[in-house]
Order: C-alpha cells, then sequence, then structure tokens
C-alpha cells in the first residue's frame, strides 16, 4: 500500500537532472559519483532496475564509451520530499536533498517492481487533491483491512457523534476519519494529513470537542510527512501517530544527514544496507506504520 499510494501521490522533483551525472571517457559511472562527490549511490539506482547509458547510447556495464552526461532508463523521477530546500540550492544542501530523494525513489522503485505494481504516476498534484488521494486511499486500506461490519466513515458532522450532539460548541465542525465497528461503538478518530505543518488549526477544531465530550475514544494522526517526521513522533498532540512508510523514512533521514564529504557508497554499497539502516531510524523514533494502525484499531475490539 505504501508503493501504490506513493506511486500515485507524490509530485517530481525538479532536481532530477541531478542523476544525469557527467561521466568522463573509461570512467566507471562509481568513479564519477566519487569525483563529483554525490549524495548517492549508483548502485541504488542500478539495484532497482535502472540502466545507465552514455553520450552515445551505449549501456554502461563498465566504464562509459566517451564523455557526457548519463541518461538513465528507465527515466529517473524522484520526489520533493523536502520543502526546506529551495530548488535553487547549491553545495551541501543540493547534495543532501538529491541524495535523499534519489535513495528514496531507489527504494519505491524496487518495491514496486518486487511486488510487480505498475503506476502511470501522475503530473503535477495540488495540495488538496494529494491530500484527498492520501485521504481516500488511506479509507479503502483501513475498511478492507478491518473485520467485516466494521465501518469507515469521513467527514461525518461532529453533532452526529453521540455525546458531541446538542453541543452548542461543537457548530457544524465535521470529522476527517471515524473507525466504528460491527457494534456501531466508535473506536477512534483518525486524521489524514499528507504533510504536517506546525498550523493545526483544523485538528484543534476537532479535537477540542471530541476530547471535552468523548474523552474515551482516541485520536489518532495518519501522514506521509518527511522532513518533520521526527517532530510528528514527538510532538504531535494525538494520541499516537502512524507514518505510510516508516522505514524509508528512516532512510531518507539517513542519506539526508550524511556529512559533507563522507561516501553514501561506503556507507551503504547497496540498497538492501539502505533500507536496514531506515528500519532501524524508523524504530529508535518509534515511528509505525499502518499495519501497526490497523492492528491497534483491531485489538481496541477487545477493549470492554
Amino acid at each position: 500500500m505504501s508503493t501504490i499510494i506513493f506511486g500515485f501521490c507524490w509530485n517530481d522533483s525538479a532536481l532530477a537532472d541531478a542523476a544525469n551525472v557527467n561521466i568522463r571517457e573509461a570512467e566507471t559511472i562509481e568513479d564519477a559519483a566519487r569525483r563529483l562527490d554525490l549524495g548517492w549511490n549508483p548502485a541504488w539506482l542500478t539495484e532497482a532496475g535502472y540502466t545507465a547509458y552514455d553520450a552515445t547510447g551505449v549501456a554502461i556495464d563498465d566504464s562509459a564509451s566517451t564523455s557526457g552526461p548519463v541518461v538513465w532508463s528507465p527515466e529517473v523521477r524522484p520526489p520533493r520530499l523536502d520543502d526546506g530546500v529551495p530548488d535553487s540550492a547549491q553545495g551541501h544542501g543540493f547534495r543532501r536533498r538529491t541524495g535523499a530523494e534519489i535513495a528514496f525513489l531507489s527504494l519505491w522503485t524496487r518495491a514496486a517492481k518486487s511486488k510487480r505494481v505498475e503506476i502511470h504516476r501522475p503530473v503535477g498534484l495540488k495540495p488538496n487533491t494529494r491530500g484527498a488521494l492520501f485521504r481516500d486511499f488511506l479509507i479503502y486500506f483501513l475498511q478492507r483491512s478491518l473485520p467485516d461490519g466494521w465501518k469507515v466513515r469521513h467527514e461525518i458532522p461532529l453533532t452526529h457523534i453521540r455525546g458531541l450532539h446538542m453541543r452548542r460548541d461543537v457548530s457544524g465542525r465535521k470529522s476527517d476519519i471515524l473507525i466504528i465497528d460491527d457494534g456501531d461503538r466508535l473506536v477512534a478518530a483518525l486524521s489524514s494529513k499528507w504533510s504536517w505543518r506546525s498550523d493545526r488549526g483544523t485538528e484543534a477544531a476537532q479535537m477540542v470537542p471530541l476530547t471535552r465530550y468523548r474523552p474515551d475514544v482516541p485520536y489518532a494522526l495518519a501522514t506521509a510527512e518527511f522532513p518533520r517526521a521526527a517532530s510528528v513522533a514527538r510532538e504531535s498532540v494525538e494520541d499516537r501517530t502512524y507514518h505510510l512508510c516508516p522505514g524509508w523514512v528512516g532512510a531518507w533521514m539517513a542519506v539526508n544527514e550524511l556529512a559533507a564529504g563522507a561516501s553514501p557508497q561506503e556507507r551503504w554499497p547497496d540498497l538492501e544496507s539502505l533500507r536496514q539502516d531506515g528500519i532501524f531510524r524508523a524504530q529508535t523514533l518509534t515511528l509505525n506504520g499502518l499495519d501497526t494502525l490497523v492492528d491497534d484499531l483491531r485489538n481496541s475490539g477487545d477493549i470492554l
């Protein structure tokens, strides 16, 4: 599900051309990466199924037959994940952002291929469209994953929730997602946010009446936030938070934090080492995935 949702919801990075490095005649792409001090390892892309070609269109199996920019097949289309590093970034900022974007793309592509998932990724999604897609995918995933008879509803007026009805300060506010078990018991309220910002006015408007009049109902967050993922785990006001792809965001953090001059090829010689590092970082931050969300909701059905 992480592979599918990201495939339909992310926007392309403006720095995709960073993958088309200038290679010298008789030079390997690995040596070119070291010479140029890239923040990513070309082996990640090749392991994910990308093939590098030199300027004459010859596949670079060992070394380039001529000098010029490398061209990848299929086209390298990394996502824009970090809004804190501008497209005009130079130096270490450019190295950091492009390295992390290509790391994520490599992990996503390998997952898509291993699951035989083929997605025609959209271009230029507006933020509201992306957020709505994420919410709809999340609702579908939960409805298919939870027990028969459970209901996943969205945009339900808060006045339709027992305990909040007839309250003068609830007004016309609506919930994001509600989870209801087969006994029509409200199990949890869930906020879906593709990205997470410090301005949480919408969530507060939902949470204040819910926590005041229905303190028995937990309020959770599901997000795909990258640059603020650690803050989400530490500072989110919700009772629990869940991430679309904890291991991938952990790998993104690891590459993003690579020191200037440090070699990503030495640190992560292959995709598996990068993936494992990502999982470890996610576990350290207690970033739980959507599978944990389903388990927590299922287990709540056993609570009397």
